[in-house]
């Protein structure tokens, strides 16, 4: 096996390469101007890990060196299992865009054997960036919705207008109509029928 640094230069030649070499021809061929600001496509970077084996320290480097592709990269080779909260933490709450969030979270929180105490514990943390990731992973995890995460959702200070409130609603949503349930669950909090009729009333149409 090639030591972790080789690999590491390796996978970011791989990705510098698609950077500047398909996502440019991918330009010309629409006729749009390129700029090597563009990220490189998820389903490029996909590709790029899967010919790599999950590896914690390779992650670190990727996490280390920071940076949209590095950053995902580094959850998609990340080893759950091995993960430590503390680390983790310290990583994810360097991402600073809707697109990692949302990828931090398909590509490796959904992952975590123990994303049941994650949840808990971040909704209940003052970050709001900790409450997206919980939110998110929810909506991969709905089979975990509680009345007690219903609660701690409840108590979450949301800014209108904030990406929290887009996934809150999104999220909710899901895990309503897929789960009557749930949906009355819900429908029996006396503060999310105040903050949450209009969406409430649309699960209960999904129902009709």
């Amino acid at each position: 096996m090639k030591p972790l640094r080789e690999l590491f230069t390796e996978i970011n030649k791989r990705i510098f390469n698609h950077r500047d070499g398909e996502i440019r021809e991918m330009h010309k061929e629409y006729g749009a101007t390129y700029k090597k600001s563009l990220g490189v496509p998820i389903v490029f970077l996909e590709s790029i890990a899967s010919d790599y084996a999950p590896s914690h320290e390779l992650a670190r480097l990727f996490w280390e060196f920071g940076g949209r592709e590095q950053t995902i990269m580094a959850a998609m080779l990340e080893e759950p299992d091995k993960v430590e909260v503390k680390e983790l933490e310290a990583n994810i709450l360097v991402a600073n865009t809707p697109e990692l969030w949302e990828q931090i979270t398909r590509q490796l929180l959904r992952r975590l054997p123990d994303i049941d105490s994650y949840i808990h514990r971040w909704l209940n943390d003052d970050e709001e960036v900790l409450h997206i990731f919980a939110i998110l992973s929810l909506g991969y995890l709905p089979n975990l919705f509680s009345t007690h995460i219903l609660q701690s959702i409840m108590r979450i200070e949301v800014r209108k207008g904030s990406y929290l409130e887009k996934c809150m609603q999104r999220v909710l949503l899901k895990v309503g109509v897929r789960d009557k349930k749930v949906y009355q669950m819900m429908n029996q909090n006396l503060k999310m029928r105040t903050a949450y009729a209009s969406l409430l009333q649309e699960i209960a149409d999904f129902y009709e």
